[in-house]
């Protein structure tokens, strides 16, 4: 599993680059200087990111993933794997949580499921397809997709995604066991990884 662990964090460390890059286009820091290029560089950004969302989630469920998907590493498809890891092991999705954290002493007292909007399952195919749509060229007899509108949605995908991430568990196939992970580590800003097991039954 240490090896799976160190890919999800690799993917993860990935993931707050592209985003970064997201916030300095969404802000108007960084442009191409072309409306319609900057749309699908963003577009291709978060399509990027939801990619490596998937494939994090695979490297959690590797193992069982495999039996679905014996040439798993050539998988690169975001919804594909989705499918596919949704057989593996149902609770696969990364479930979204926030660390209470008590003022005194600074330290963590527990943890809480996270109530804001965030990128559900459904939030993500409808996010990927929208930017798979932006990132092919259409066919001058068609209509054209809201370039405007599409960038409108932009600001609310990437809170979603960061609301996703930002401290999160992934529960494996063995219900004692889950990953939980921290984007922001206090100490030095990296991404890490824990191995928990439940001791006792709910």
């Amino acid at each position: 599993m240490d090896e799976d662990i160190q890919k999800y964090i690799w993917c993860m460390t990935e993931i707050k680059l592209r985003v970064a890059v997201i916030e300095e286009f969404l802000d108007g820091k960084r442009t191409t200087g072309q409306f319609p290029v900057d749309v699908e560089l963003l577009c291709l950004q978060f399509r990027l990111v939801l990619e490596l969302i998937a494939l994090s989630s695979l490297c959690a469920n590797k193992d069982v993933y495999s039996q679905f998907r014996p040439m798993f590493n050539k998988d690169w498809n975001a919804k594909r794997i989705i499918a596919a890891l949704e057989k593996a092991n149902p609770n696969f999705y990364p479930e979204p949580t926030k660390q209470v954290i008590d003022e005194k002493t600074g330290r963590v007292v527990r943890v809480e499921k996270v109530t804001e909007p965030y990128l559900t399952k459904d939030a993500f195919i409808q996010v990927y397809d929208k930017c798979c749509d932006i990132l092919h060229r259409h066919n001058p007899y068609n209509q054209h997709p809201d370039l405007m509108k599409v960038k409108e949605l932009m600001p609310t995908w990437k809170d979603w995604i960061l609301k996703l991430l930002n401290h999160h568990q992934i529960q494996l196939v063995n219900s004692t066991m889950q990953l939980w992970v921290l984007m922001q580590a206090k100490e030095d800003g990296k991404v890490r990884v824990a191995e928990m097991q439940r001791t006792t039954k709910k």
